[in-house]
C-alpha cells in the first residue's frame, strides 16, 4: 500500500484496532497497515520486547497511539482481561490473528498442548469476538477479521488439531458475515495458505507439492483482508493460495488431497 493510499477503514469503523499476535508476521503486517490508515492500536502479544518495539515504531512513524498489551491469550483469565480492554477503549476493528500450529503426529503431541492450542485458536477468538463485537453491534459499526487457514477448509495430517481449530474460526466468521449484514458490523475470515514465516520458509514446503506454489508473504495476506472486509465472507488472499485451495479442496477427492498433503508434510519434517 502506498503511503498516500488510505484504506478508509478508520473512517468507516472509528476507534482503536485491536490486533492479536501483533508482534510478528501477519499480525505485524496488519498493525502496520492499520496505523497507516489512521487507527490507534492495541497490540496484543506475549512477546514483550517485540510488541513494545513495534508500538514505539508505529507511534513514531504514524503519529498514532499504539499501546502494547502483553498477554498470553491462552490464559484462563482472558475473559476478565478482554472485558477490561473493550471497556477502556472503543474497539472499532478486531483482528483475531494469534494462533499456534504444533506440527507432529496427533498422538505425539501432549493433551496439554492440544488444549492450549484450542484455548488460543478458538476460545480466545470466541471471547474477543463476542466482547468486542457486541459493543460494535450496539454502536452500529465495526469490523471483525478472523485469520483462519487454508488447512481449515480441508483438514491436514500432522496439523490435525490445528486445522480443526482453524475450521472453527472460518465458520464463526462466515456465519457472522451473514448474520450481521445490514447492522453496520462487517465480519470476514481470511484463509492463507503456506505463508512466508521463517520456520516454514526454511523447510521449503512449497517445492514438495506436485505443482509449484510460491509461499505467500504476510503483507499480501493482511492487505488483501483489509481491502476485502465488508465485501465477502471468506478470502483466500493470493492467486497461489486460490490455485492450491481450489485444486486441493474442491477439484480433487478429499482422500487424494489428504494423501498429497501427507507426503508433502512428511518431506518437510525430515
Amino acid at each position: 500500500m502506498r503511503d498516500s493510499e488510505k484504506l478508509g477503514l478508520h473512517a468507516r469503523y472509528g476507534g482503536y484496532a485491536l490486533v492479536t499476535g501483533a508482534a510478528r508476521g501477519i499480525g505485524r503486517a496488519f498493525a502496520t497497515y492499520l496505523a497507516a490508515d489512521g487507527f490507534d492500536l492495541l497490540l496484543v502479544d506475549r512477546e514483550a520486547e517485540d510488541t513494545q518495539a513495534l508500538a514505539e515504531e508505529l507511534r513514531t512513524g504514524h503519529g498514532i497511539d499504539a499501546r502494547p498489551i502483553i498477554c498470553d491469550l491462552a490464559d484462563a483469565d482472558l475473559r476478565s482481561k478482554a472485558q477490561e480492554w473493550v471497556d477502556a477503549y472503543e474497539v472499532g476493528l478486531l483482528v483475531n490473528n494469534a494462533g499456534v500450529s504444533p506440527l507432529d503426529p496427533f498422538f505425539d503431541i501432549s493433551l496439554d498442548a492440544h488444549v492450549a492450542t484450542l484455548d488460543l485458536n478458538c476460545r480466545a477468538t470466541l471471547v474477543l469476538t463476542y466482547l468486542a463485537g457486541k459493543k460494535m453491534a450496539a454502536r452500529g459499526r465495526g469490523g471483525i477479521i478472523v485469520v483462519s487457514s487454508a488447512s481449515g477448509m480441508s483438514g491436514s495430517p500432522y496439523f490435525c488439531h490445528y486445522a480443526a481449530t482453524k475450521g472453527y474460526g472460518l465458520n464463526l466468521a462466515a456465519g457472522l458475515w451473514s448474520e450481521l449484514q445490514g447492522s453496520g458490523v462487517d465480519a470476514m475470515a481470511v484463509c492463507p495458505g503456506m505463508t512466508d514465516t521463517k520456520p516454514v520458509q526454511d523447510r521449503n514446503l512449497g517445492n514438495d507439492l506436485p505443482f509449484y506454489v510460491p509461499l505467500t508473504g504476510p503483507e499480501p495476506v493482511a492487505l488483501g483482508a483489509l481491502r476485502a472486509l465488508g465485501k465477502q465472507p471468506v478470502l483466500v488472499p493470493t492467486w497461489a493460495d486460490r490455485m492450491s485451495a481450489g485444486l486441493l479442496s474442491k477439484l480433487l477427492p478429499r482422500g487424494w488431497t489428504l494423501s498429497i498433503m501427507k507426503k508433502s508434510i512428511e518431506k518437510m519434517r525430515r
